[in-house]
């Protein structure tokens, strides 16, 4: 077997997959909390912006303000 020098800056070791720490569903809008019914973060706004509902479950919350 030949003999093979080891590289200054290493040897590549591929890395483990990064952890995420956020949430698996991607919010559909920034700034909106969890569904309360099922923790999903999908909650969204209707059209009219006066309900908030969840993307997910189909949970609706009353007024948003």
């Amino acid at each position: 077997m030949p003999k093979v020098r080891k590289p200054k800056s290493g040897w590549y070791v591929p890395r483990k997959k990064k952890r995420r720490a956020g949430p698996r569903v991607t919010p559909s809008e920034r700034g909106l909390p969890p569904c309360p019914a099922c923790g999903e973060w999908s909650m969204q706004k209707d059209s009219s912006r006066v309900e908030l509902y969840c993307g997910a479950c189909g949970a609706i919350m009353g007024n948003s303000s």
